[in-house]
């Protein structure tokens, strides 16, 4: 599933699914948004959240992060995961 929020003005694409063993994870892009890391961004696939909310909460997290200019984006979840 797709989905298009804003953060700061910034357009983010939030990309969820749901592997094989029922878990969520989704992926970010920022369009037109110059860092380093260019293109979708990803969540640890050996990790994934119970719920798609989960899922789609911690990227648009992450790409806020990343819209502020937080110089270390933490490699873990944002949320903790029950």
């Amino acid at each position: 599933m797709t989905e298009t929020c804003y953060s700061k003005g910034q357009k983010v694409i939030l990309v969820t699914s749901q592997t094989k063993n029922g878990k969520w994870s989704c992926k970010f892009s920022i369009p037109g948004f110059n860092h380093l890391d260019l293109g979708l961004q990803d969540q640890d696939s050996s990790k994934g959240y119970k719920t798609e909310w989960e899922a789609r909460t911690n990227a648009f997290q992450r790409a806020k992060l990343l819209l502020t200019g937080t110089a270390d984006m933490p490699k873990e979840p944002l949320l903790e995961k029950a």
